[in-house]
């Protein structure tokens, strides 16, 4: 879009403002921070009050932009041009706060000028016409009118809803304020960029519109007008497939939904002739699992309604695309009936399976348009449901009591679980599985040594495989009786500290006890307490183990000690954190000191919580800039660091590591998986979003440099991609995960067609590929947005030129293309060969496949990634829409 300018004035009625202007510069001054402190606009952007007296010459006002150098000219109505010099213009000015600059205009230029317009140039050019009183011509703007672009529904009842509505803002850093109308009437002023209205009646008809008002009360012309009105709620929906084991085919006369058209507005229609139906994936961790579809078996009847009486009544036209089923129905149907939406007793039994996933993520969306005396605007009425269940998603409870105790060995026993459906118990030792899952809830290990500390775990898993939440003691077998037993982490139960202390009383002779040993290192509290901590530092299968307690926030142990060295990773651990330093950037960090200095040196590991408001803070950056983008804690969150402490005080930061260290952070229960992550938050380049691993309800991932991490939740949307969209879920992962963004702030394009660029761009953001060496294609300059992303993904194998040296990285990509693409991923994702299946009868156009993409294509038919487009068609030369490349890379 055209750079436009913005300028700040101070009106004084058209006199002469040569010598007011000295007396209030501290006003204006104070005006101009408060328009300063608003948002900047990220292009460039300037705005212009100024005025011109003919008969003195004199001229003033202020300019402000964001770019530097600032040049004005009055163009005459002869054409001819006269230059403001710079000297009139004044000294520019930088704002830190605001990252713009401004400029007060105080001068005088020829006098008799009779300027049509002014022309002013900072990093683009801009016209303002002149409005003229007597002799004075004043030149500038009103604020640009906002553009009303979105709403969204919270707290829906059958009765009212809250509506949110957003808007597009101009002019953004002059503005002082918005005003808010709906039907004419106005219902108050908001600073942001959103209003939210309770409590609006179903299915009222709402007429909303916006204007801005600058800082000097000027206000701009109304949005266009946006015209909604209010959904209805559908009552009493039940979803009947709810609970049914994964993968099962829907047969004849198996029931879908249960409903009932609410009838509870004022001013409604009686009768309805269509619903709509939804059935979004269901998801497992970062698994997603589709709705299996077969569209070759699908006819309008298939389905029937059936009401409370018994009443059948058929479909007459299906619409179908994907997961999306339109039902139009032959007859009106009534508001206040409740309806079954079945399969009819002539169905094949094969038109539709659920996701092949035990999962409690599944949704789905019922909705009706019903129109009344030929009214343009639709009464909607809708039911949106979360938490769908598929098989038996709900792992078993963590196991309680945990303890351990012996001499040379570890008995290690837990109190029993009450699931119905549980397999058995898990446990391991320092990380290695021992047991297939056992029935009973005890297990000994043999041949262990005296005096060294153990990390025992134990987990319950069902029969379908669902496990639980490990528990987790650091016991430490002993030779000699007394003392206390083992005492359970915080997650662990057992009893005591994550040291291993404090736990139940001592067993009988014949088990003897766990007993603390010397203390080598020391913790600081959460208060900035430092305590000593009873644990000896021991080497164990390359690993240094030191278990902390929930309210610690640092870790210090002796740089002298000769288990810290590069053969050894140090493991610091507490309830909903561990962290893993290699041995490598330890001896690194020890080096950075003489050698004499090190006896007495401590080296330090600190993890500090964030707070919510550090968060908010860090994430304000990012949901400032960006529309429509919700941020939230989702688990844990550190400021992590890395140092060497002397023995007279002085702190040696290791920020930048050579060997990656490993961190795991708890995630919060019941948080959207697929939107969260880990993410980097760094003060300069805002939120960086960090690929990890999910397991057992903790996200493992590793970096090469401490600072800020937290487990966050990402949600942002686009106007143009609705939350129905049969891709709006993977889109709004793939945007979490910072490996696909918009083409604007506000709109995704998803029907827009895909690169080989973008399409190579999405995947090395995906796996997070690195180059390593310049991209070998000719047509891929150094300077291309893509060249480090298309080398990257050139090096794993995963693209390949259109010829010896072409990468044509600007040609449209075929279905073919992305589907090979999506297949060499995996294969290099997972360490595996491709597959020799070659099913010809997957897809109806099986035969118009290329021959050297067809091993691609079936296997990933086979692995459930790709699905044909209608009639059962791949489609292989067809270009592939940005919603299908992101779908088919959310699957990775």
């Amino acid at each position: 879009m055209g750079k436009d300018f913005r300028i700040l004035h101070i009106h004084l009625g058209g006199i002469i403002l040569h010598n007011i202007l000295r007396k209030i510069s501290a006003s204006l001054a104070v005006l101009m921070l408060l328009a300063l402190s608003a948002p900047v606009l990220t292009y460039a952007a300037s705005m212009l009050k100024v005025y011109y007296d003919a008969s003195t010459g004199e001229i003033s006002g202020v300019i402000y932009s964001d770019q530097k150098d600032i040049a004005m000219d009055l163009i005459h109505s002869n054409g001819s041009k006269v230059q403001v010099p710079s000297s009139v213009l004044g000294e520019v000015y930088y704002s830190d706060s605001a990252k713009a600059y401004w400029s007060k205009v105080n001068g005088t230029i020829a006098q008799g000028l009779v300027p049509g317009y002014a022309k002013v140039v900072a990093g683009d050019t801009r016209d303002f016409a002149a409005s003229v009183t007597g002799n004075v011509y004043s030149f500038g703007d009103a604020p640009v009118a906002p553009v009303i672009y979105s709403t969204s529904w919270s707290n829906q009842t059958d009765k009212s809803s809250d509506i949110s509505v957003y808007w597009q803002a101009f002019d953004r850093y002059s503005i002082s304020y918005y005003k808010f109308y709906n039907n004419d009437q106005f219902i108050g002023i908001t600073k942001a960029n959103t209003f939210k209205i309770k409590n609006l009646p179903e299915h009222s008809l709402n007429h909303f519109k916006v204007s801005a008002v600058d800082v000097f009360g000027r206000e701009s012309d109304f949005s266009p007008t946006y015209t909604m009105r209010v959904r209805g709620l559908m009552k009493e929906v039940n979803f009947l497939f709810n609970g049914k084991k994964p993968g099962y085919a829907l047969q004849p006369n198996d029931m879908l939904v249960s409903f009932v058209v609410s009838g509870n507005a004022v001013d409604q229609p009686d009768t309805w002739e269509d619903l709509s139906l939804i059935l979004s994936d269901a998801s497992s961790d970062s698994l997603y699992s589709p709705y299996t579809i077969n569209h070759s078996e699908l006819s309008a009847s298939d389905f029937e309604l059936v009401n409370k009486d018994g009443a059948v009544f058929p479909v007459s036209n299906l619409y179908n695309n994907n997961n999306y089923f339109k039902f139009i129905f032959p007859v009106p149907l009534k508001t206040d009936e409740q309806y079954i939406l079945k399969l009819t007793s002539s169905a094949s039994g094969h038109e539709i399976s659920l996701p092949n996933v035990n999962s409690q993520y599944g949704s789905a969306y019922l909705y009706t348009n019903a129109y009344k005396n030929g009214e343009a605007d639709a009464f909607v009425y809708e039911y949106r449901q979360k938490g769908i269940v598929t098989g038996d998603p709900f792992a078993p409870a963590k196991p309680t009591g945990l303890k351990a105790s012996g001499n040379g060995s570890l008995y290690v026993t837990w109190d029993s679980n009450k699931e119905d459906d549980l397999e058995g118990y898990l446990v391991w030792l320092d990380g290695s599985l021992l047991t297939e899952p056992i029935k009973r809830t005890n297990f000994t290990i043999n041949g262990l040594t005296n005096g060294k500390i153990y990390h025992v775990n134990v987990a319950a898993v069902d029969k379908v495989g669902n496990r639980s939440l490990q528990a987790y003691i650091f016991p430490v077998p002993q030779a000699s009786g007394g003392g206390t037993s083992g005492g359970g982490s915080t997650p662990g139960g057992g009893g005591g500290s994550a040291a291993g202390g404090g736990g139940a009383s001592g067993p009988s002779s014949s088990v003897p006890a766990v007993v603390a040993v010397k203390s080598l290192i020391s913790v600081v509290d959460l208060a900035g307490v430092t305590k000593a901590l009873d644990i000896a530092l021991k080497s164990e299968n390359g690993k240094v183990t030191v278990p902390v307690a929930s309210d610690i926030k640092q870790l210090l142990l002796p740089a002298s000690s000769e288990v810290i060295n590069k053969d050894n990773a140090l493991v610091v651990s507490k309830d909903n954190l561990s962290i893993e330093i290699p041995g490598g950037d330890l001896e690194k960090l020890k080096a950075s000191v003489p050698a004499e200095q090190l006896k007495d040196a401590k080296i330090s590991v600190s993890f500090t919580p964030l707070s919510s408001d550090d968060i908010a803070k860090a994430t304000s950056g990012t949901t400032g800039k960006s529309a429509n983008t919700a941020i939230s804690s989702a688990g844990a969150a550190f400021d992590f660091g890395l140092s060497l402490i002397t023995a007279d005080g002085k702190e040696t930061k290791m920020s930048e590591l050579d060997f990656p260290v490993t961190l795991k952070l708890k995630v919060n229960e019941g948080v959207n998986t697929p939107l969260s992550g880990v993410y980097y938050l760094d003060a300069q380049s805002g939120l960086q979003y960090t690929a990890g691993q999910l397991e057992s309800g903790y996200l493992s991932v590793q970096t090469s440099h401490f600072s800020k991490y937290a487990v966050l939740q990402y949600s942002k949307s686009f106007s143009d991609v609705s939350a129905t969209h049969w891709a709006s879920g993977a889109i709004q992962a793939m945007v979490a995960q910072q490996v696909v963004t918009g083409t604007s702030d506000l709109h995704f394009s998803p029907n827009q067609k895909v690169t080989r660029a973008e399409f190579a761009a999405f995947i090395a953001r995906k796996l997070n590929l690195k180059a390593g060496n310049a991209s070998s294609f000719s047509d891929v300059g150094a300077a291309k947005w893509y060249a480090d992303e298309v080398a990257a993904a050139s090096a794993a194998g995963i693209v390949t030129g259109i010829s010896g040296s072409a990468f044509a990285p600007d040609k449209l990509i075929s279905r073919q293309e992305m589907t090979a693409m999506l297949i060499k991923s995996y294969l290099y994702k997972n360490n595996k060969s491709l597959s020799t299946v070659e099913a010809s009868s997957a897809f109806a156009d099986y035969s118009s496949i290329s021959k050297w993409a067809r091993p691609y294509v079936a296997y990933a038919h086979e692995l459930g990634l790709i699905q044909g487009r209608s009639g059962n068609k791949f489609q292989p030369l067809q270009n592939a829409t940005r919603a299908e490349a992101v779908q088919l890379i959310s699957r990775l």
